[in-house]
């Protein structure tokens, strides 16, 4: 992969510098960078004899992703394709790819994955979701790999509500309320859901060369972004998909504190969790967010046909409960 020089592009309210195109990000000039990320040949030896401390499983078992120390840094290992290095402080990041590996999934990894972690390592709050924003402001939907929310975000963005993040939103708690800080203008689909969505297809980019998602280039549909940070209305934790049994009832459910609490926190991104203090300055930072009457669980069938259906009762909530 070639090496240029740095440049500066806008990521969540950061400034993330990079000697290599991220093309899906927002050039940014004239502001210090909070992170610095450097791609570094395919033959720079890769890190050994680290000290693993945990991983995230495949459904079969295999690791996807094993976190570790090395030298004082914090090593990601992403299977056998790439390592990223990230620094204790969350400042800068070093990428070391295996060979052949294409610079779509080196971006993708970054952003997606290492970036969100990183951010949790300088003490902010991120969390799995995807998130639009309504005419009352921001709503955000948490669920497992799987559980709709993709195709949930995807919806109300089609019907033409502004996307504020496809799959990572971060989480400030500002004057007594919360808000949402969008990431990028990206949204990544399925080809079915892409197919349900669109009538002719859009322009698309791969993902990964690892996956079949596309991420659809918002330039060329009428999908709107918002890039600004939101007050963030309604936060819907999802219920597993076969949790309706075949029935067609749409049901929101508000949360109890401590379920609310575990929940948010079980949907967030956590770069170590063997280190007590960061976990001890989070379950504060939750804890004050739960006197909020904004957690609610969100149970719907996963059929097509019934997703406005499911956008009414949700649009409704929002009207009959503004805080």
């Amino acid at each position: 992969m070639p090496q240029h020089h740095m440049m500066q592009y806008q990521l969540c309210d950061l400034i993330l510098e990079s000697n290599i195109p991220l093309v899906e990000l927002t050039p940014a000039t004239g502001q210090p960078p909070a992170c610095t990320f450097h791609l570094l040949p395919a033959t720079a030896p890769r890190p050994v004899a680290v000290d693993w401390f945990h991983q995230w499983l495949l459904p079969d078992g295999e690791a996807w992703l094993s976190f570790g120390r090395w030298e004082g840094d914090y090593l990601l290992r992403f299977s056998d394709m790439i390592d990223f290095l990230v620094a204790v402080d969350g400042r800068t990041i070093r990428c070391y790819p295996a060979p052949d590996i294409p610079p779509e999934t080196v971006r993708h990894l970054l952003l997606d994955q290492v970036i969100p972690l990183t951010l949790s390592q300088q003490g902010k709050l991120v969390v799995h979701a995807g998130a639009v924003v309504l005419p009352e402001g921001a709503v955000a939907f948490l669920g497992r790999t799987g559980f709709g929310k993709s195709t949930l975000t995807a919806s109300f963005s089609h019907q033409g509500f502004p996307l504020l993040s496809d799959d990572c939103l971060l989480v400030e708690e500002r004057r007594g309320q919360l808000v949402g800080i969008p990431s990028y203008p990206g949204l990544r689909l399925w080809p079915d859901m892409i197919e349900a969505f669109f009538a002719q297809e859009p322009d698309l980019t791969r993902v990964a060369h690892y996956s079949e998602k596309k991420r659809v280039v918002l330039n060329h549909v009428r999908l709107s972004f918002y890039p600004d940070a939101v007050p963030l209305r309604r936060i819907y934790f999802l219920a597993p998909p076969d949790e309706s049994n075949g029935a067609r009832d749409i049901t929101l459910t508000p949360l109890r504190p401590a379920d609310a609490f575990m929940e948010l926190f079980k949907h967030s991104y956590h770069l170590d969790i063997t280190d007590r203090e960061k976990l001890k300055e989070e379950f504060e930072v939750l804890g004050q967010m739960m006197v909020l009457p904004i957690f609610s669980r969100l149970a719907f069938p996963r059929d097509l046909a019934l997703l406005p259906a499911v956008r009414e009762c949700i649009l409704a909530d929002l009207k009959n409960n503004l805080m």
